[in-house]
């Protein structure tokens, strides 16, 4: 069985929590603090099937886990994406959307949307790894997916293969559903 390590400490951590418990999906273990240090010892450990369950308002953990692996220095993302939703956050990193609606944290994200009445026709993962090549940057995207009880995980191996070096293009480093997205990018310039 998988081990899930949910990253919450807010009302979002206890819900998922509690529905991966219902689902018998894995060894649940909830994180409420330094959740970035958590990460640090546990992905190295991890089986790559271990899953990480990232919290739909946390900030860019992973962007931040991955510069701290690598000794990489923060650097600011593209902009101009041409979505319906596009902010910069407090570090940085930049949220988008491809959606033009607020959807439910537990979104299962089928392929035919209830808020479109039709089918879903993008995948923001894709996009962002189309944008990464476009920009000359190697794409680093953990995709966050539904994986029971309406909660999103991110695969422990997808974050084990990102700690290949930096060569001299930088990353772009995405945590991502199929609509809504943290992104940061990483130079590779050492941090000082």
């Amino acid at each position: 069985m998988p081990e899930l390590l949910v990253l919450g400490g807010d009302s979002f951590g206890d819900y998922h929590a509690r529905q991966l418990r219902r689902a018998g999906a894995g060894t649940v273990r909830m994180v409420t603090s330094d959740w970035l240090t958590v990460l640090r010892e546990w992905i190295p450990a991890a089986s790559p099937e271990d899953q990480v369950v990232p919290g739909p308002m946390m900030p860019h953990l992973l962007w931040e886990w991955l510069a701290g692996e690598l000794g990489a220095a923060p650097a600011p993302p593209p902009y101009d994406w041409r979505l319906p939703f596009e902010k910069p956050g407090p570090a940085g990193e930049l949220y988008l959307s491809a959606a033009a609606w607020v959807c439910p944290a537990t979104c299962i994200e089928p392929a035919h949307c209830p808020i479109l009445h039709a089918p879903r026709d993008w995948d923001l993962g894709d996009i962002i790894e189309a944008r990464a090549v476009a920009e000359g940057l190697r794409p680093a995207v953990f995709r966050c997916i539904h994986y029971a009880g309406g909660v999103g995980t991110v695969a422990a191996g997808s974050l084990q293969a990102a700690r290949e070096p930096i060569g001299t293009e930088g990353i772009l480093v995405a945590t991502t559903s199929r609509c809504h997205a943290a992104v940061g990018c990483l130079s590779s310039d050492p941090v000082r």
